[in-house]
């Protein structure tokens, strides 16, 4: 044994040099414990002198690795298979420190048909099969629409050295119960409380009635204003509008009519607007065909023929297939991704496809930030009117009325917190969807056509060639391309 230049012993066997870590308790002869840096491991060296064996007991060790700081995760059989074998001038991982968890977040499970799949059947020859789709759900009286999973609780972790590693819990989903839905009293269970179609829509379940229309919305129903959903067995006339808080089925043809719709729009035979149609859903629009319409959805939009000359605008995802896939004239524009057979036209139609880009979002976080503003402004306000009553309550002052006034400020500053936490919650919901869209695409698995304007977040061009098979994306402000992508 010699000293090293710092003064500290140093243990030397063979041509390895045990240096003993200074920032460490004095380490017992024949052995040498090492803690990683996170102090998620240790290992333990078992030195023999000359290359003879040492007379050390699992005692002795772990009094060292107490000694050393390492109270936990202790591989006892592994030390005593070091003992028993002799395995010397190795080290060997004998604690490990246990990672901490983070809880699950909770989760919505929902007991009846919500998101039913709404791609109709494309048959081998290209036809698109419309039949029996029953869009629209119906659920009873007093059944259970919704189970709400409650998040769990994170598992701390620990080190070797006994730290105690805070863990996350998860997060709670958020389902309120809307209109003819009642909450059960744990608050996990939602149920319908009429016969009717259950609709989402801003984190809220409700069940609205459903009016059916056995003919065609015309001069002899005049405009429809319908608190629930609404089916139309016939055609949609010129010049009449349908407004609905839920889903929108048509079975004929719509023509430059206005739909308004809180939920979903699905229209079998499709619409012709002749300039004047107008379709607006808060989630996703289906129709069979599109032609000199104006349509927008909050999420999807999903045509089975074709999208012709007409303004189309979705949250997510623009979707043109069947067998002609045809996307050409006026405009298209999607937050994520849009796809079709064809875009554009050999006549070069000017066609303007754009992703990457949803306004709402951006406007949506002005106004929650407007609100956060409102809500921080009163919180203050709250507390320093609770902070005067506490300064009058220790000098004696009397006030009959104060106890009460309290707890109301003390209830709007729970509830005011709670709006907080949740603005902040679907704030950076929304960021991350707009980080999301650089990411964004444009698809054709076919062909598309001189003419065609894509537009991809910050970048467009213009194209004047012909490309066939292809995705566009932004690549660091640029469109470039690349073989179609099968999704």
């Amino acid at each position: 044994m010699e000293k090293n230049k710092s003064g500290e012993n140093s243990y030397y066997l063979s041509d390895v040099n045990y240096q003993k870590n200074v920032s460490r308790p004095e380490q017992a002869p024949f052995m040498h414990v090492e803690i990683s840096e996170n102090e998620m491991s240790a290992t333990l060296t078992l030195i023999s002198s000359s290359g003879g064996r040492t007379n050390l007991s699992l005692d002795d060790v772990l009094k060292e690795l107490n000694k050393s700081g390492v109270v936990f995760g202790i591989d006892t059989d592994k030390i005593n298979e070091m003992l028993k074998k002799g395995i010397y001038n190795t080290p060997v991982e004998i604690a490990r420190g246990i990672e901490p968890k983070e809880g699950k977040d909770g989760e919505i499970v929902y007991r009846v048909e919500i998101n039913k799949e709404l791609k109709p059947k494309i048959t081998e020859d290209g036809r698109v099969d419309f039949h029996d789709l029953g869009f629209i759900t119906n659920v009873e009286k007093g059944q259970l629409l919704a189970e709400i999973i409650p998040p769990e609780k994170g598992s701390p972790g620990k080190t070797v050295t006994g730290k105690v590693l805070p863990a996350k819990d998860g997060k709670p989903v958020r389902l309120r119960q809307g209109k003819n839905v009642v909450l059960s009293d744990d608050g996990k269970f939602l149920y319908s409380t009429i016969d009717g179609h259950p609709v989402i829509g801003e984190d809220r379940i409700s069940v609205l009635p459903v009016m059916e229309i056995k003919g065609d919305v015309g001069p002899s129903t005049g405009d429809i204003d319908f608190v629930g959903s609404v089916k139309v067995y016939g055609n949609i006339k010129s010049g009449y509008k349908i407004k609905a808080e839920g889903d929108i089925e048509v079975e004929g043809y719509v023509e430059a009519a206005e739909l308004i719709s809180g939920g979903k729009v699905f229209l079998k035979r499709g619409i012709r607007g002749m300039g004047k149609g107008m379709v607006k859903a808060a989630v996703d629009i289906i129709a069979k065909f599109v032609e000199n319409s104006t349509l927008e959805a909050g999420k999807n939009i999903i045509v089975n023929e074709a999208i012709m000359h007409s303004l189309v605008s979705a949250g997510n995802k623009i979707e043109v297939k069947g067998k002609k896939g045809l996307l050409v004239g006026g405009s298209a524009r999607a937050g994520k991704e849009i796809n079709a057979k064809v875009i554009g036209s050999p006549m070069a139609t000017v066609t303007i496809v754009e992703a990457g880009v949803n306004p709402g979002y951006k406007r949506k976080i002005y106004e929650i930030n407007q609100e956060l503003e409102s809500v921080e402004s009163n919180l203050v306000k709250i507390k320093t009117a609770l902070d005067i009553m506490a300064k009058q309550a220790n000098k004696g002052i009397e006030a009959p009325e104060r106890t009460n006034l309290i707890k109301r400020l003390k209830e709007s500053e729970a509830e005011l917190l709670e709006k907080k936490k949740a603005l902040e919650e679907e704030k950076e919901r929304l960021t991350l969807l707009i980080e999301t869209m650089a990411r964004a695409k444009i698809s054709a698995c076919d062909t598309v056509f001189p003419g065609v304007n894509i537009v991809i977040g910050n970048a467009s061009m213009r194209l004047k060639d012909r490309f066939e098979h292809v995705t566009f994306y932004n690549h660091e402000g640029q469109i470039k391309s690349r073989p179609y992508e099968r999704r």
